[in-house]
């Protein structure tokens, strides 16, 4: 947990105890308890920052390069950190903080992205009705497809595609954007 964050925690829980102490709803024993523990976390918290300062990335390049690779192999199929995490051989939680760092999104948003982006490719073709698409890009239905369709971008697969019918080059332009 990084540093500001425990003093942000430590701030509330400081105000809480001023504000009780205020009011007298508190006793004398909780207050100081409540204490005893808000100094344990400031001193824990300093330590681990003090060790964090030496200690290794959590997401390599080419830990980041794996992910990425395995996610686009998988695409189609029911990815789960917990999967992710297995096949580069790191701990889930480490894993989905390590993403988090290195991309700016989490595992789960950058497997919707990837599904979106596949899914605006294939809807470029004709010859693929959206259902087919929908378990393509590992949407368990075309409901599923629609829903995230109409979610991030605003439009459903069919309207995509009916764009691309009326402007082609229009379409495409957004296929590279996402």
């Amino acid at each position: 947990m990084p540093l500001t964050t425990v003093e942000n925690a430590l701030a509330i829980v400081r105000t809480h105890l001023v504000e009780c102490s205020a009011r007298d709803d508190a006793d004398k024993d909780s207050t100081e308890e409540l204490a005893q523990i808000i100094a344990c976390l400031r001193r824990d918290a300093a330590e681990a920052w003090r060790k964090g300062l030496g200690a290794e990335p959590l997401f390599t390049r080419e830990v980041l390069r794996q992910s990425v690779r395995f996610v686009h192999a998988n695409l189609g199929s029911k990815l789960t950190w917990a999967d992710m995490a297995a096949a580069l051989g790191l701990d889930p939680f480490r894993f989905g903080r390590g993403f988090k760092l290195a991309t700016g999104m989490t595992p789960h948003q950058y497997i919707i992205r990837c599904r979106i982006r596949r899914a605006m490719r294939l809807l470029a073709r004709d010859d693929l009705a959206l259902a087919d698409i929908a378990l393509e890009v590992g949407c368990s239905c075309q409901s599923h497809l629609n829903t995230l369709f109409r979610k991030h971008l605003g439009i459903t697969p069919g309207a995509f595609r009916e764009s691309l019918r009326i402007q082609p080059e229009r379409g495409l332009r957004t296929c590279t954007k996402q």
